[in-house]
């Protein structure tokens, strides 16, 4: 782990999830809280993992849809994860790397987000880092957390700006 400022660089493995797009959270939530409670085609229950990860739409992004996902534990392959029975959901394989992540407290409301989004643009950019791919929140704690002792996360996937590979 390396620091930037307030911003820290983490390498990730690659990541099962599953996923729904287009959906307001609370939609979002349960459906993807059905799924892990055995609504699959294994009809197996699937722990809860940390963190719940989602994204909001962008109308002015070239890839405009919202989403939400919940992590599979570590221990699931994608081949062999259960499928989703709602055609909504989908399983996906998300590439892992290096990541540059800033810490959100509170209930991580979208202008918290996108402020703390900004933040890290800041430092990846002072850095000599370059965004490969849309930032999104990581969400650690359950919704019945007060909202000051949330653990919340923006994070985008880095890469190495031009000074940086020289």
């Amino acid at each position: 782990m390396k620091h930037l400022g307030d911003a820290e660089l983490r390498r990730y493995d690659d990541l099962v999830l599953a996923t729904v797009y287009d959906m307001d959270d609370d939609e979002a939530f349960s459906l993807l809280f059905q799924y892990m409670n055995g609504n699959n085609d294994q009809e197996s229950k699937l722990p809860m993992t940390a963190p719940v990860v989602s994204r909001s739409g962008e109308p002015a992004d070239p890839d405009p849809e919202g989403m939400m996902a919940f992590m599979l534990p570590s221990d699931v392959k994608f081949a062999e994860a259960p499928k989703p029975l709602d055609p909504r959901a989908v399983l996906e394989l998300k590439e892992g790397g290096l990541f540059a992540v800033m810490r959100l407290s509170g209930r991580a409301g979208r202008v918290d987000v996108q402020g703390r989004t900004e933040d890290l643009k800041a430092e990846l950019k002072e850095a000599d880092y370059v965004m490969d791919g849309r930032p999104f929140l990581m969400r650690y704690s359950s919704p019945f957390t007060s909202g000051f002792m949330r653990h919340n996360e923006v994070a985008v996937r880095v890469v190495p700006g031009p000074e940086k590979r020289e």
